[in-house]
């Protein structure tokens, strides 16, 4: 229902004087309304019927009008309040949906990656152009190189890497987490490029009203749930 300021109401205290309404003491303590309710309005309309002029009665039409206003005012609250139900039920059920993902695997933006039970890890490049030349390179928190991926000459998009998480000797580097960076040539020119790497879920973050779904990824941390790429199951 419509907010009353200080000229409604005093527009619908003077129709109602006008039609003979018997008020209420003015001189009593009252809380000012701050809404107009179905009580209200039917009342209003009451009161107008029981001191309409006998030789000018409201007209049919007026009466429907009235009748259909109030009717869709009424309808609209309803619908509000259905509305209100149904997106905090979808959210509910959404939230409960989402949580199936936790522990999966998916492609996501970042420069750091956690290696899986095998020590291996995957991900993949971002080319904003064609590259006569691709170079991922994979290193130790440290900053120590372990291991350089010559991927040769790419089309714009995404490219594809793995690494089984051995150096050059066949030997299992074993580190907690690594660090990507992608280097592209295009126009004989070297360039960085972004990269993407394939992570496990390991939280769903429920949000406020009015907030994007969160997810948290392992080395990388809270990710809105568009910046997903891929899933790998």
């Amino acid at each position: 229902m419509a907010d009353l300021n200080a000229t409604s109401q005093a527009s619908l205290d003077a129709l109602l004087t006008k039609l003979g309404a018997k008020k209420s003491d003015t001189s009593a303590a009252t809380t000012p309304k701050s809404q107009l309710g179905q009580q209200d309005f039917l009342k209003l309309m009451t009161t107008q019927l029981q001191n309409q002029d006998p030789f000018q009665p409201q007209s049919n039409d007026q009466m429907i009008a009235q009748m259909a206003q109030f009717s869709t005012v009424s309808g609209i609250t309803q619908l509000n309040t259905t509305m209100s139900n149904v997106a905090t039920e979808i959210s509910t059920n959404s939230i409960a949906t989402l949580a199936n993902i936790i522990g999966k695997t998916v492609l996501v933006p970042g420069n750091v990656a956690m290696p899986d039970d095998t020590g291996a890890i995957s991900g993949a490049v971002d080319l904003p152009t064609d590259a006569t030349d691709l170079t991922v390179q994979i290193t130790k928190p440290s900053g120590e190189l372990v291991k350089s991926l010559s991927l040769g000459a790419n089309s714009s998009g995404l490219v594809g890497f793995q690494w089984d998480g051995t150096d050059s000797s066949g030997k299992p580097v074993s580190a907690s987490s690594y660090n990507i960076k992608a280097l592209m040539t295009a126009g004989g020119k070297q360039s960085a490029a972004n990269t993407d790497v394939y992570a496990p879920i390991t939280q769903l973050n429920v949000p406020h009203a009015g907030e994007q779904q969160t997810i948290s990824v392992a080395g990388l941390g809270n990710l809105k749930m568009t910046d997903i790429r891929a899933y790998k199951y």
